[in-house]
């Protein structure tokens, strides 16, 4: 039986404050990760933005988003079919008055198969201790 090859590549850049500016960017670099021959492409956590998982501020929770017509994940979908490669969409998810650091897996021909919620997000007192 013949393997398939499959590519893996990991994009970081640097987040600005702008969602349209980071998802354009990760977008390009996902086109160009495409180009060189990966089908499956990892996006850094929280892209959409600064990461700001270190401090618990209240307005950081403003930029949540529901997961259902979250308009970042559906423009992952176009991409992924249109390029044919399995793109992860880390997100700041707001649903059942809860927050989660959230990953929808976008596979190959756009659909979304899943969601996996983390549900620690922002650091909070307690999370971390020392001895």
């Amino acid at each position: 039986m013949e393997g398939r090859r499959v590519v893996v590549s990991a994009l970081q850049f640097a987040c600005t404050d702008d969602v349209s500016t980071n998802v354009n960017t990760a977008e390009r670099l996902v086109r160009a990760a495409h180009g060189k021959g990966a089908n499956i492409i990892l996006i850094q956590e929280l892209f959409e933005g600064y990461y700001f998982c270190q401090a618990q501020r209240e307005g950081f929770f403003q930029r949540a988003k529901p997961y259902k017509g979250h308009p970042t994940i559906l423009r992952m979908q176009k991409l992924a079919k249109e390029l044919g490669v399995v793109i992860p969409v880390s997100f700041f998810e707001e649903a059942n008055n809860a927050h989660y650091n959230s990953i929808a897996i976008i596979d190959a021909d756009g659909a979304d198969l899943g969601l996996y919620r983390k549900s620690h997000i922002p650091d909070g007192p307690g999370l971390w201790t020392t001895n």
